[in-house]
């Protein structure tokens, strides 16, 4: 009577190690920097020099809004192989 006992205990436990249940599938999400909204500057001033610093402040954003796509674009060049 415990061999079938332990027969039919056996069968059950091996049945369930059997059946693995998957992973959940793995998210992948893009580096928190180029979710920072692109900072637009504003002209101060009304002289030739401000006009100057206006557009080397517009050079440096968007040098840093195009850094920001090219990590994106770089993050999903790295997930693309992944798959």
């Amino acid at each position: 009577m415990t061999n079938v006992l332990a027969a039919l205990l056996l069968v059950l436990f091996l049945a369930s190690c059997a059946e693995r249940t998957p992973p959940p599938p793995l998210v992948l999400f893009p580096p928190e920097s180029v979710f920072t909204p692109c900072e637009v500057p504003t002209l101060q001033g009304d002289t030739w020099g401000d006009i100057g610093s206006h557009a080397l402040g517009l050079q440096t954003a968007l040098l840093i809004c195009a850094g920001q796509v090219e990590t994106l674009n770089a993050w999903r060049r790295a997930t693309t192989r992944l798959k």
